[in-house]
């Protein structure tokens, strides 16, 4: 009976420790998600990929931290004002983060869709020599995504990004990115409605969709 006793009351203390571990893990991903989501200056990006990174390190099963901290590179490279080779380095630790998060949760289309952006953002930082080898990679990885989870907002408005500035290009009309961007709001929407306030999981996006979707009202 000592014994038994014995082992329930470590089951408890394992079960205290890790709903302590866990509250904290959850606590500090939802106070670094809100900064990353108010952040507006390449040092604000900078402080909460390092913040995400560190929580990374500690969590090494949770594919969040690496995803938050590579878009975080990601939003870094596309509001510098620097070199190519400056963006790039944004854009390779962006890589990286992605990559490890894709290594805990393949076939995840959140993270493929960050893996298109983060390409997209290597292309839109020297469309002319990287136009033709990025294009279809893009296209490719975002198509993938949305394939993945036919109801991920972020894939479909990403890929609405793309299909605009392919048709700019090219000289054609912009229904199918218009089209694409109203369906990504629908998506939003419903997103927004069916989400619990206390979610890790990505939400971001709506406010980039309706802008664009006020350039194709223009």
């Amino acid at each position: 009976m000592k014994k038994y006793l014995i082992a329930i009351g470590f089951m408890m203390l394992v079960s205290i420790i890790s709903n302590a571990s866990n509250e904290a893990y959850e606590n500090m991903m939802k106070k670094e998600i809100h900064k990353l989501g108010e952040a507006k200056t390449p040092e604000d990006y900078q402080k909460s990929a390092n913040t995400f990174a560190r929580i990374a390190e500690m969590n090494l099963d949770e594919w969040l931290p690496d995803y938050y901290a590579g878009l975080a590179y990601t939003n870094m490279a596309f509001k510098t004002e620097g070199s190519i080779d400056q963006k790039d380095a944004l854009f390779s630790q962006a890589k990286k983060h992605a990559e490890k998060a894709a290594a805990i949760s393949p076939s995840n289309s959140e993270i493929v869709a960050l893996q298109g952006y983060i390409t997209l953002g290597e292309l839109s930082a020297d469309p002319n020599s990287r136009g033709q080898s990025l294009s279809p990679v893009v296209m490719q990885t975002f198509g993938k995504a949305i394939d993945l989870n036919r109801q991920n907002p972020r894939a479909i408005f990403l890929m609405a990004q793309m299909e605009y500035g392919m048709a700019q290009f090219f000289g054609q009309g912009p229904e199918k990115a218009c089209g694409l961007i109203d369906a990504s709001i629908q998506l939003f929407e419903k997103e927004a409605s069916q989400a619990n306030e206390e979610t890790l999981a990505p939400t971001w996006g709506k406010e980039m969709a309706l802008k664009m979707k006020g350039i194709c009202e223009q």
